[in-house]
């Protein structure tokens, strides 16, 4: 939901989660089929579209390389509410829901994923973003 700009000055501020998370993840991921690219040309289009990361229902997810820990882990949380059938892609409701619902899990879990006080102060701006979409969109505002 971050533009461009913002997006970019974000990655560039925020310290990026441990390679070796990374990897341990990525393996992981690989035996149950499921890519994770990362690249140079995935980060130019992540910046792009004003993300961190992002998951195709292909079993496919981008990350740009200097993914943050939150960045990291919420992607996780969306693609575990993807292979669920939870996310409803073209359901804007529901998109709001489920990104309520990895903020909130994040920020509850700050200690074990080593988010950083940056990252929180992000997620925060986000929730509130987040929950005052839901609430326009069931007044019929948006």
């Amino acid at each position: 939901m971050l533009h461009s700009e913002k997006s970019k000055e974000i990655i560039e501020k925020q310290t990026p989660i441990s390679i070796v998370t990374v990897r341990r993840v990525k393996k992981a991921l690989a035996r149950k089929g499921v890519v994770l690219e990362q690249s140079k040309e995935w980060d130019d289009y992540l910046i792009s579209t004003g993300r961190e990361a992002v998951t195709y229902t292909d079993g496919t997810m981008i990350m740009h390389t200097k993914v943050s820990s939150s960045g990291f882990f919420e992607e996780l949380i969306h693609y575990g509410q993807v292979i669920n059938k939870r996310a409803i892609f073209g359901d804007a409701e529901n998109m709001l829901l489920m990104e309520i619902e990895a903020q909130e899990r994040l920020m509850a879990n700050q200690r074990a994923y080593k988010i950083t006080s940056f990252e929180m102060e992000i997620l925060t701006k986000n929730l509130q973003w987040y929950k005052i979409q839901l609430e326009k969109m069931k007044k019929g505002g948006v």
